[in-house]
């Protein structure tokens, strides 16, 4: 019987380096998409160099590969370099995948979207996501959606703004929502792909939490009282528009955390990891760090 082989696409990221070792652990072959063969090296059993963005560069890519899992994306943060929107990054790369993987023969296509509630439905971020489920959909592959709630790593600029002693959150910070671990994301990415029929998975971590909370925990991390501001959502809805002109992504950005920090955002739990140690082992290297340097 021959080996699965299994295309990752982002397996770089915070979430496609947890899928391509969830593969390992399942005995699959993994072969990764990359611009950089040096990022990915050591990562995947294979490395094929391309850009889905860049039909082109993905001839050959999926020889031999039985199907893909795709956690591409452009990252959910506060961030100034590419601008592009989400669309023109996330949808667009999906469909040349989509594409490149039809005209491969793969067997299975799993795509990594978000939780989708019709409090931020219409945001250009959850669009985005949707356009490439829709086309999935057409596509006559078979495939399955992951829809994580909110990853750990998303939260870590909380830690940033502990250690300078203030934090801001939209709203009055009582939402609700249950963040996860990348690794149980992977997991259920693997479901997904071992699955024959369509499915829509749902996934969240184990204990939810209201954003105050959340807040409170990255202080509790870095040790320092917490000072945290609730600036209206409207200020955010106002910055969101005031930036679509200058930096699309930035805009949608702001427009998506307005809507999904002040609104319910939880899934059925997964897995046993916490976001206060998720916190915690980002904080202890720093520790230990001023401890030798003291």
């Amino acid at each position: 019987m021959n080996e699965r082989s299994v295309l990752v696409a982002g397996a770089t990221g915070m979430l496609g380096s947890a899928v391509v070792a969830a593969l390992h652990r399942s005995g699959v072959r993994v072969t990764s998409l990359s611009r950089n063969q040096s990022r990915t090296a050591t990562l995947a059993d294979t490395v094929v160099l391309g850009d889905a963005t860049r039909p082109d560069t993905l001839r050959g890519a999926f020889d031999g590969v039985d199907a893909v899992i795709s956690c591409l994306g452009a990252p959910m943060a506060f961030r100034t370099g590419d601008r592009r929107s989400f669309r023109d990054l996330d949808t667009v790369a999906n469909h040349h995948l989509i594409e490149a993987a039809r005209a491969g023969g793969v067997q299975r296509f799993v795509y990594v979207s978000l939780l989708v509630r019709p409090a931020w439905a219409n945001t250009g971020y959850a669009r985005a996501h949707e356009e490439v489920v829709e086309e999935l959909e057409r596509s006559g592959l078979s495939y399955g959606v992951v829809r994580p709630t909110g990853m750990f790593p998303i939260f870590d600029p909380f830690l940033a703004m502990a250690r300078r002693g203030i934090a801001w959150i939209p709203g009055d910070g009582q939402a609700r929502t249950n963040p996860v671990h990348p690794y149980e994301v992977a997991e259920t990415c693997v479901e997904a792909l071992n699955r024959s029929e369509t499915v829509s998975l749902p996934v969240g971590g184990p204990e939810t939490l209201t954003r105050q909370e959340i807040v409170e925990l990255a202080f509790r991390a870095v040790g320092t009282k917490p000072r945290i501001l609730h600036l209206p959502r409207r200020a955010l809805t106002v910055g969101s528009a005031v930036l679509r002109p200058v930096h699309p992504r930035l805009s949608e950005v702001t427009d998506f955390a307005s809507r999904a920090l002040t609104n319910a955002f939880v899934a059925p739990p997964a897995g046993h990891r916490r976001l206060a140690d998720h916190f915690a082992d980002l904080v202890r290297p720093a520790l230990l760090t001023r401890e030798v340097r003291s």
